[in-house]
This record gives structure tokens, sequence and C-alpha cells, in this order.
């Protein structure tokens, strides 16, 4: 077993590390004048339109029943002599050229080298490069092959647009030890340092790997890291692979870098997928168990006929009302809290907004306190038929953004079990998104330069929305939130920070969405509480 662990630690180099060297400019993922928000000034196709990683949306995966299973040769066990190293960004294990993708792909494409991306147990646990509807997994493994039918080498083929193809698996986190990387976390002790390297003599790739090769998702995309090249045709396939909490926590915390710091945090962050289309081996789960079927698309289909019908009526007589006084006065219900208790899966609160959602800027600010650990939609708005037209979602590492169908990730590494303030802003001008923290700013990151978002769209709190399938019980809100407002602007510092204070009248009340003014309609068992933050 010695050799098996090895092998999972060609995961951890970065897929342009096995022939392509650029020794001259040095990148980094966070820190520097090259981080990788500025990798495009040197490398310009990192600016290109078909960028890696991505955010794989299931819902708008499109199925193809034709795409043929992969037969790789070669990946069981193999004696030989194969190199592990750091390379000062991950580390790497060099493949025997005996490893082959011999059917499922256009071509015949050679393995060449194995790697993976991880994130840090203190700063932020999760590391993996693509996201699946947002949630991002712990780590992730790329296995970087060379298309041999028409190149002679991977450093031929790595800038031809059909010269490399990677298949990229997940990695989760369990209780139990996945024995098959013991020996490989015990081995990254000896390549602690960038430039160290060591020999091994056995690998046996395929029980690295999960059962399960049948269901993947396919796209059209690039390296990961500089020189970014457009080139290679991604499988990310759907089941992960399980490692121990303390494997994981090894993994993130053994290895130097070039700056003698600890490596972490090794992943891009995702690319917008731009006119791209994700195909997938099998129908993608929508939601926890459950599929893309027909009838329930048109049962559906049926039940928000009905729903649209009642909201009309409703709104054409007055405003929504609930049982509960959904229109009151400003501050009439100070303090308002929202309990969207776990046992009433199908809760939400529905907003009459008084203020047109034509947004070419906002900041959106809210108190809450989860229950879970889960991924926890606070703000859904949908318009013209775009469900993600603005989406904030919250876990436990970061938050998730959606403007205009586009996708970010705002890290944080904020850990609380009480009331936390979350505010983010967003300007179309620059594309500049924000987090914030209790008053503390976090990393800046770009979406959707020059878009505004539409009017006239359905705004829920608690549920993520889909304009096909209706409301989606999938991360929905456990917990509790108060003080949600939006604004039209971004606010000032001091006015975020404000909203920190626990005095009537003290912080600035949102003009879009107003906590305590804006009619709300409760559903599905959302409770009003007494606990409030400042209690």
């Amino acid at each position: 077993m010695e050799f098996c662990a090895v092998i999972f630690s060609a995961v951890l180099v970065s897929v342009t590390s096995s022939e392509i060297h650029h020794h001259a400019i040095h990148w980094t993922y966070t820190e520097g004048a090259l981080d990788q928000m500025h990798w495009a000034t040197e490398y310009p196709a990192c600016g290109g339109k078909k960028q890696s990683p991505i955010n794989i949306q299931r819902r708008n995966v499109k199925h193809n029943p034709d795409m043929l299973q992969l037969e790789l040769t070669g990946y069981d066990a193999q004696k030989g002599d194969f190199t592990m190293s750091n390379n000062g960004h991950s580390v790497q294990i060099n493949l025997p050229p005996t490893m082959k993708i011999t059917k499922g792909l256009p071509d015949t494409y050679t393995a060449v080298q194995m790697h993976l991306h991880w994130g840090g147990w203190e700063v932020e646990e999760s590391g993996a490069e693509h996201t699946i509807d947002g949630i991002r997994y712990m780590a992730e493994l790329h296995v970087v092959h060379y298309n041999s039918d028409k190149y002679e080498n991977f450093k031929e083929a790595s800038d031809k647009p059909d010269g490399l193809a990677v298949l990229a698996f997940f990695y989760d986190d369990g209780h139990f030890e996945n024995t098959y990387y013991s020996d490989f976390i015990s081995n990254l002790d000896k390549i602690k340092y960038a430039d160290q390297s060591m020999n091994i003599s056995f690998i046996d790739v395929r029980s690295m790997l999960p059962e399960n090769l049948n269901h993947f998702f396919r796209y059209e995309g690039s390296l990961t890291t500089p020189p970014c090249y457009e080139s290679i045709l991604w499988t990310v396939f759907d089941t992960p692979i399980t490692l121990s909490q303390n494997q994981i926590r090894k993994l993130e915390s053994t290895l130097m870098d070039t700056d003698n710091k600890t490596l972490r945090n090794d992943y891009r962050i995702a690319q917008p997928l731009n006119s791209r289309v994700v195909e997938s081996s099998f129908l993608p789960r929508l939601g926890k168990g459950t599929f893309c079927r027909q009838d329930e698309i048109e049962s559906r289909l049926l039940r928000i006929e009905g729903l649209i019908t009642t909201l009309g009526k409703q709104m054409n007589s007055g405003g929504m009302r609930g049982p509960k006084p959904t229109r009151h006065e400003p501050l009439g219900l100070f303090p308002l809290v929202l309990n969207f208790q776990e046992k009433n899966a199908g809760s939400y609160a529905l907003a009459s907004l008084s203020h047109p959602m034509s947004l070419d800027s906002f900041t959106a600010c809210m108190h809450v306190l989860t229950q879970t650990d889960n991924v926890h939609t606070v703000i859904s708005y949908s318009s013209n038929g775009n469900d993600n037209e603005l989406v904030i979602s919250i876990s436990t590492r970061e938050v998730g953004l959606w403007i205009g169908n586009k996708f970010i990730n705002l890290p944080y590494s904020f850990k609380s079990q009480d009331w936390a303030n979350y505010c983010v802003s967003w300007s179309s001008h620059t594309g500049s998104a924000d987090l914030w923290i209790n008053g503390m700013v976090g990393e800046q990151r770009k979406l959707n330069e020059g878009y505004t978002i539409s009017p006239g769209g359905v705004f829920i709190l608690g549920k993520d929305q889909d304009v096909l399938l209706g409301i989606s019980n999938s991360n929905a809100f456990v917990g509790k939130m108060t003080d949600v407002n939006v604004w039209d602007y971004v606010l000032t510092t001091a006015d975020i920070r404000n909203q920190m204070s626990c005095q009537r009248n003290s912080t600035k009340i949102g003009n879009v969405f107003s906590w305590g003014t804006t009619g709300l309609s409760l559903y599905g068992g959302v409770q009003l509480d007494s606990g409030y933050r400042c209690s």
C-alpha cells in the first residue's frame, strides 16, 4: 500500500506543471502582483472565453444519451520508476505512457501526470476548482492526458485546441480513513519543501478512483494555471472520493510553497461559461434525491401556473396577504425575526416590492443564525425567465453570488455559532463584488461587468427558484434571519458597519427591500421568532 498512496499525491500538481515551465514569472493564486486576478496581464490566454474551471449548474446541463463511457487502459497496478514531487504550487506524480484513454473520446489520449487542488483547514476548508451548483468540494483530482494520435508529446499538444484531456474527480470528507491514501499522506513529509522529489516503484491509479465512472459532465476548457491554454476536453465525474477529516487536514497542512509558506488554497475561482454547453452522461440531480423527469416537470408547471394566477389576484386586490400582517409601518414589528425550521422544508417568504429591481448596483445586508452546515439561500430573485437574476447564499466557507446567471464564490474564514452580519455589494460599472462579515471586508472579486438586473421579477427569502420547476427545496435556508435590507447603490463603509448597531433608527433601511416595511407573505410554516440578535 505504500505506493498506492503515492499515486494520490500526483493529484496535487497544477495541470500546467507537467512539461510547461515558466520560471521567469512568479505567479500565485492570491498574493503578490501576479495573483490569479492578474494572470492575463502576462498570460493573455488566461483572459479567454473558454477558461476553466467553471461552475456546473445542473439544471442547465444538456443530457447526451449518446455519450460513450470511457475505457481506461493501464490504470490498474503497475511497477516502474515514477517521480513524486513538490513543484511549489502542488504535488505531482508522473504517470507511465501505458496509461491511456482508449475509448470514449475522439482520439486516444496518453496519461502524463496526476495532481490535485485543495483548500486550507484553518483558512478555507474547501479547495476544489470546479463547483457544482455553487458548492465547492474539499479537493479535486486531475489526471492529465495528451492526444497521442495527433501529437508526439505533451509539450507539443499543450496549446492545441484538441491537444489535452483531463479527468477530474472531487474529494469529500468523512469519518473513516481511506486506506488507499494512507501511505500517500505519510509520504508528503518526504517532499515537504518546494522542488523536493522522491521515487515510487508501484502505482494503482484505478484503486484511487470512485467505483462509478458512468456519471460525468463534459465541456471544452483550459488549463487552470498559467499559461491557461484553451486546449482541454474536460470530463468531470459526479461521484466523489471520500477521505477522512484527518487525511484532509494533513493534506492541507504538510507541504510548503516556493515562499516557504504552507501550501493552501491552490485553486482558481470559477470562470464564466460564456457560450459553452456542458453535457452530461446522465440525468443530473436537481436537488437531494430528485431527478429531471418529464412527469415531474409537467406537474410543477401546473403548480406554477396556479401560483401565478393566485399571485395575480392577490396583487390586483391590494398586495400580498398572509396569516400574519404583512404590511406595516417602518419598524412596526421591530425587532422582526423569521425562523425557518428544518422540519418545515417548504417554508419561504414572498416579498411585495414597492421599488423596481432595475439595478446596476446594489448592497444587500442581512443578519443570519444558521442551524446546519449546508448551503443556505437567503435571497432569491428571478426575472424574465432567469432564475438566477440575483441570488445570495451562505455556507460555512463562502458566500455564493449569482447575478444575471453568472456566479462567483466569495470565500471567508469567519466561523461563529452566533448571529452574523453579511453584506454583499456589487457595481455593474466595474463588476466589483465585495463581501463584508461583521463589518470586516474580504477579498474583492469580479462578476458580470456592465449587466443590469431586470425588474418585474419574484423576490423570495429562504428558498432558491427555478423558472421551470418552481420554488426549489435545494439549498433551503434553515435558521433565523433578521434585518434583511437591499439598496440600489453601494453603501459606504461606515453605513455597512453601522448595520451591526442594536440602536433603533441608527442604521439605514433598504430602499429596494426594507426589513419591517416591505410586505411579506409567509409560506410553509415560517415562524415569527422573539429571539432577536441583540437580545
